[in-house]
């Protein structure tokens, strides 16, 4: 993408549980605050100007947002070197590749580095997207 692969075959994250259950706290209160965010967004014409939310979707957004409608799902991007703060780069929510991107290609990646023998056997991803795909 962009001159630059989009997709790195060679490398891969291990995580213990400590650091799981580190992220799982984390990405919860991130999430929050990004709902707080959108409340801030959806009450200020100036905020969804800003936000580029094309003007004839506003009272359609508002009212999805009044009405509490459920989102489908949320990826947080992150930085972290698995010791200190945990960064938020971006928050991919109802997005529709990064709901493909996690179901679709982790899980051939993950299968095919099994195959070959690259990751220990056991090894897992940390979303249950690929068994709720089926």
């Amino acid at each position: 993408m962009h001159g630059e692969p989009y997709w790195c075959e060679d490398a891969y994250y291990q995580f213990t549980l400590a650091q799981i259950e580190h992220l799982e706290e984390v990405t919860a209160e991130l999430h929050q605050m990004c709902l707080q965010v959108v409340e801030k967004v959806v009450n200020s014409e100036a905020l969804l100007a800003k936000f580029r939310i094309p003007k004839h979707t506003w009272d359609f957004v508002r009212d999805s947002w009044h009405q509490r409608q459920p989102s489908l799902y949320s990826r947080l991007d992150l930085a972290w070197d698995g010791k200190g703060d945990v960064k938020l780069l971006e928050n991919n929510a109802d997005t529709p590749t990064s709901l493909y991107e996690a179901a679709f290609f982790q899980w051939l990646w993950l299968e095919d580095q099994l195959n070959a023998g690259q990751l220990p056997a056991g090894s897992d991803q940390f979303n249950s997207l690929a068994g709720k795909a089926d």
